[in-house]
């Protein structure tokens, strides 16, 4: 078959960048022609916009609204972007070029001629995040249902709410065209049928959690330069840096008597940039994380790491504890210090944990197979 796959896009997250490489190889493995559809923001396309930015960027003395800071921070963003760019080229084989409008997103799909576009992983239905001229092509609006079909794959709200506001019955008219439709959190089912009128979402596992152990050791850590990633014992990955996350890492650190530290993100004076490889492999090489970051916590898993889940409910509580409920391990997630003074974390019994995920992944692989090949 030819499959398009839509996704956020992926430039510096990590774990952007792993669910979309997982789906579009566990794809590619069954014999399958993919394309991932490269979907930019309609903003960055706009003319005047552009002449507008250099003239701020020009004025001396002067930054309006902090744009020039602003503009520093986006240029660094470009800089990780370019950074991850080959490992993104060399794992996914064909990608199409930046596309931004309805129509060009159309006359891509006409031209590609798809037999199935699948919409998903990562938070490709949270409104926040997609909220451009063009946001409803995340609802596959671009694509001739007659003639391709249309599915999501665990795309995700983000949160337990549709965020949009007046377009629900617009939404509901596109979800019905769908060959098939599943999420990543449990509340996305209940979003699909309350807000939507949808009444026949699964809940499936994140892309990620669909390939094995072995493949992430030998297609991306092997592959790859990552000596430079010690055998370590604490690592941390924290997007969004706290004084009540800082507490957390030292409290666990000291109850753990882990004597070497490796922080991939936040309260880390260098700001190295680490590869894809190098991220992946920094997981492997734990003995104990702490993190609050949702692939974080998933590539703990993946690789049966004593854990910590610093919960993030700005970034989305809902999606931590969906897969934690589903794996019995709700004692994970920590706000404060004093939630963990107040509990004694047992060892994770990965045993009973994989029998768990091994039966989702057959349930969603299942699920996958079942929308591609119906009739």
């Amino acid at each position: 078959m030819k499959i398009g796959i839509l996704t956020l896009p992926i430039a510096e997250n990590y774990g952007g960048i792993l669910q979309a490489v997982a789906l579009y190889r566990l794809l590619h493995a069954q014999g399958h022609d993919v394309v991932l559809i490269y979907k930019e923001s309609a903003g960055t396309q706009v003319w005047w916009k552009k002449i507008v930015k250099d003239i701020l960027l020009k004025i001396p003395f002067h930054d309006f609204k902090n744009f020039k800071a602003y503009h520093r921070i986006k240029k660094e963003w470009q800089k990780r972007k370019d950074f991850h760019r080959p490992f993104i080229e060399n794992e996914i084989f064909k990608i199409s070029k930046d596309l931004y409008t309805k129509k060009e997103l159309e006359d891509f799909a006409k031209k590609e001629n798809f037999d199935a576009v699948i919409v998903g992983s990562d938070q490709v239905w949270r409104k926040r995040y997609i909220d451009d001229a063009y946001y409803k092509s995340y609802f596959l609006d671009f694509v001739d249902g007659s003639e391709t079909k249309k599915i999501a794959y665990a795309a995700s709200f983000g949160k337990d709410h549709w965020e949009g506001d007046g377009d629900s019955e617009d939404i509901a008219k596109l979800l019905k065209d769908f060959t098939a439709i599943s999420t990543r959190e449990a509340s996305g089912v209940n979003i699909c049928r309350d807000s939507f009128g949808y009444n026949e979402a699964n809940h499936v596992l994140d892309p990620t959690l669909l390939m094995d152990k072995a493949f992430y050791i030998d297609e991306i850590i092997a592959k790859y330069d990552t000596s430079n990633i010690p055998k370590c014992g604490l690592v941390t990955y924290v997007l969004d840096e706290a004084k009540e996350k800082k507490e957390i890492i030292e409290f666990v650190q000291k109850r753990t008597e882990q004597k070497s530290l490796h922080h991939l993100k936040g309260f880390n004076d260098s700001y190295i940039t680490f590869s894809v490889p190098q991220w992946v492999a920094s997981f492997a090489n734990a003995d104990f994380v702490v993190t609050d970051s949702f692939h974080g916590m998933v590539f703990s898993i993946i690789f049966e790491k004593e854990f910590v889940v610093i919960g993030n409910h700005d970034r989305g509580l809902d999606r931590f504890v969906s897969l934690l409920s589903l794996l019995g391990l709700e004692d994970r997630v920590v706000f404060d210090i004093k939630d963990l003074e107040d509990k004694e974390l047992e060892s994770i019994d990965y045993d009973r944990v994989n029998n768990i995920l091994e039966e989702n992944k057959k349930y969603s692989l299942d699920f996958l197979m079942r929308a591609l090949n119906d009739k």
